[in-house]
């Protein structure tokens, strides 16, 4: 009887220690069921697991007001991204859900990094009326060069491209002078923004009229290779009035190292055309001093002979 009660003893204590061992390891599995970083609180997350479980069933209805109820408890912009993201799972049934969500988010954010994340969660969920304001937010906030080339900058890293082109785009107005111009120029190159670079580039070209400053700003903008443009500026040295045959000569250059063999020639053609009509004016004017020599030498001869007449006369 003894050895059957210790035998009993040791079941009990068997099955005891089993017990808390399952306990133990029940535990840390049941903890895996809510993610312990997540920026929700542990009740904010099993909400959002009843929620869930209304909207894998299809029903959205019931499930809707549960999560905004969450929501309404999300005070910061991490929380109620990651409510987003949740239902993003459960498709478009609960796309207001989201929204309501990025619309929270917007109004919680205060720096650029806040709206560049809004922007492109907005955008990834679909809300593209949020990504709009963050946008324009965004934007709206950056008033220097500096601070919309940064944003520029910021944007591109994220694939915002839309938002890096508004940036420069504001910054285009703030440009005044050629160096400034010139500057812009090099940033726009460097996002891959042709259109800017393109359009800069011609108004430096359209805004001058000295051909030596052409030639320079060409040296300018021949590392961009926007080859039209090059010919471009090279057929308005041309076109301009008065080009000395030395300026002709630069642009004749100029125009070799662009391989433009048709405004080489035309160059050409001009400054031979302008020596000739130099040579003609030196020979003209040269013709006519010693013409007008010519005439006093005369004139001087004809009042001596006038006096030997006279006196001779006598």
């Amino acid at each position: 009887m003894s050895i059957r009660r210790s035998s009993f003893a040791h079941l009990v204590s068997s099955l005891a220690l089993a017990a808390a061992v399952s306990g133990m390891v029940s535990q840390p599995v049941q903890a895996k069921k809510y993610i312990l970083d997540s920026p929700l609180t542990v009740e904010q997350q099993k909400s959002l697991d009843k929620a869930a479980r209304y909207a894998k069933s299809g029903k959205s209805d019931r499930a809707r007001p549960i999560f905004q109820d969450v929501l309404a408890t999300c005070n910061d912009l991490p929380k109620c991204l990651a409510l987003a993201g949740y239902t993003e799972q459960y498709g478009h049934p609960l796309l207001d859900v989201r929204r309501a969500a990025m619309q929270k988010a917007f109004s919680l954010s205060r720096t650029h990094d806040d709206y560049i994340q809004v922007a492109l969660k907005a955008r990834q969920f679909e809300c593209y009326d949020v990504t709009r304001n963050a946008i324009q937010k965004l934007v709206g906030a950056a008033n220097t060069p500096e601070e919309l080339t940064d944003l520029a900058r910021k944007a591109q890293e994220v694939s915002l491209n839309d938002v890096a082109h508004l940036a420069m785009e504001k910054e285009y107005q703030y440009i005044k002078t050629v160096p400034e111009a010139l500057e812009f120029a090099r940033q726009v190159s460097l996002l891959g923004m042709e259109d800017l670079l393109r359009q800069v580039v011609k108004e430096l070209i359209d805004d001058e009229n000295d051909v030596n400053q052409l030639l320079v700003l060409l040296r300018n903008i021949e590392p961009y290779k926007l080859k039209d443009l090059n010919r471009y500026l090279l057929k308005k040295t041309l076109d301009l009035p008065n080009v000395s045959r030395e300026s002709l000569y630069e642009v004749w250059k100029a125009a070799k190292r662009n391989r433009q063999q048709d405004i080489m020639d035309v160059a050409v053609f001009r400054a031979k055309k302008s020596k000739l009509v130099d040579q003609m004016k030196e020979h003209q004017a040269h013709k006519k001093d010693r013409l007008e020599q010519w005439r006093q030498d005369q004139s001087q001869g004809q009042v001596y002979s006038g006096d030997s007449s006279s006196v001779g006369g006598f």
